[in-house]
């Protein structure tokens, strides 16, 4: 009974001759079950020389296949060319999808007019007339589709190093489109929002509660300068990141203006980055420096209070733009 089993699946994975599609895949399956078994130089031969049969053996059965014919336009150089990719990218070079994503179109078109130009001497030939327009469109076509796909990749690599980007408005753009705006959220709002939170605090916590005669002696010009240029040098470094480059776009400024009772300071972000419209982008968070008189056991001492209200402006509330 077993025998019996055994021969009927061997008859029925049996190539139907020597030469044909099933005898590479056969070869492939044997090479990778052989690779398994062996080890060092025998299991990497054996594991590549399993690839090369694969991929000539998927090529020769899409080719003879009409399922993987639109037309009869054929799908198998780009089925072939996808394997391809799958083993110089996948397995050679490790996980590197966008190198073959990229490059799959134009190795899928070699693979379709090897038969155009590759006469049966296996040497390169002038293709006939009657082929050369098709060649054309099929190379341009394709050279076409890979610009695309690195464009896509562009594109990620630019919203990951600069995600202030995506708080942009991309309604005039030609070729951006956002397909689902994410709901406005804290991972959403510009980077120059959490640069002058973390400013906002480190203010608060420097000059609240202090001698009223300390806090103005720090706001003075030169001290002031100094003071807001190492809180946003250390609050660059708090926030520094090996995927986002994009904090040194953002130039951190103020403006200080009296009131009845103390100091009106407004720390501003402006993004120096790409962008689409010529106004500057600018987020500003105000701070309320004021006086306060506290009866102590000695007497009457004037400290100081310091509040700052949520930023506002570009990308906060609303995408708006903002003018210096």
């Amino acid at each position: 009974m077993m025998v019996s089993s055994s021969r009927k699946m061997l008859d029925k994975y049996k190539p139907p001759k020597a030469f044909s599609w099933q005898t590479l895949i056969l070869l492939n399956l044997f090479s990778w079950l052989m690779a398994w078994l062996a080890t060092s130089l025998v299991q990497f031969l054996l594991i590549h020389l399993g690839w090369i049969f694969l991929i000539f053996g998927i090529y020769w059965w899409t080719s003879g296949n009409k399922l993987f014919k639109i037309g009869g336009f054929p799908l198998s150089p780009w089925i072939a060319g996808g394997v391809i990719c799958g083993y110089i990218f996948g397995f050679i070079l490790g996980n590197f999808l966008a190198a073959a994503l990229i490059l799959w179109p134009l190795i899928s078109a070699v693979i379709a007019a090897l038969p155009i130009i590759l006469g049966s001497d296996l040497k390169l030939k002038m293709p006939p007339p009657e082929y050369r327009q098709a060649l054309v469109w099929l190379f341009t076509s394709q050279f076409l589709l890979s610009c695309w796909f690195q464009f896509y990749f562009l594109t990620q690599d630019w919203l990951t190093e600069y995600p202030t980007i995506l708080t942009d408005n991309f309604n005039r753009s030609a070729f951006v489109i956002n397909v689902t705006p994410p709901p406005l959220s804290k991972e959403r709002l510009p980077r120059g929002v959490t640069i002058l939170d973390l400013m906002g605090s480190r203010i608060e916590e420097q000059l609240r509660n202090k001698p009223w005669s300390d806090v103005e002696r720090s706001l003075l010009p030169s001290e002031r300068e100094k003071l807001l240029n190492e809180m946003a040098n250390e609050v660059r470094q708090e926030m520094a990141s090996n995927e986002i480059e994009e904090d040194d776009l953002w130039q951190i400024g103020y403006n200080i203006s009296l009131r009845d009772s103390g100091y009106n300071l407004e720390l501003q972000a402006i993004w120096q980055g790409p962008r689409s419209q010529i106004q500057e982008y600018i987020i500003s968070k105000p701070c309320q420096i004021t006086q306060l008189n506290r009866q102590t056991d000695v007497g009457i001492n004037t400290i100081s209070q310091v509040k700052c209200e949520p930023a506002r402006g570009w990308g906060v509330a609303e995408p708006i733009v903002a003018t210096r």
